[in-house]
């Protein structure tokens, strides 16, 4: 399981262990439910913006709330030299890549959102 993953299903379970509904939480966090449910199936990287609020809804430290996430990142690397215990590190830094290059993409899309709402007003 990836990081992105371990990130989501912990929001999910969080999200169950309180009792609110996908709906509750985008009202709570105050997005559009369609934006909630991206983030909570892991079809958007914009966990990272909501962070401070979910912690707050979840009543949850940024180290409780991290303290499980990576523990159990697999890496298949079958062509490493040096056996299975070995990490890519090529591999992770191309994932990292990938994550901060679509956290970069939702803070842009937000902002044209933002930008597009105060033009309107």
């Amino acid at each position: 399981m990836n990081l992105q993953s371990q990130i989501v299903s912990k929001i999910k379970r969080l999200r169950h262990e309180k009792g609110f509904s996908q709906p509750q939480m985008a009202e709570l966090l105050n997005m559009e439910k369609s934006v909630y449910a991206r983030l909570e199936t892991g079809k958007t990287y914009s966990w990272a913006k909501y962070l401070e609020e979910l912690l707050n809804v979840f009543e949850i430290t940024p180290e409780k709330f991290f303290e499980d996430i990576g523990s159990n990142v697999v890496i298949n690397n079958n062509n490493c030299p040096y056996g299975g215990n070995s990490v890519n590190v090529q591999y992770l830094h191309a994932e990292n890549r990938e994550i901060y290059e679509k956290l970069l993409a939702a803070k842009d899309e937000q902002i044209a959102m933002l930008k597009a709402m105060l033009e309107r007003k």
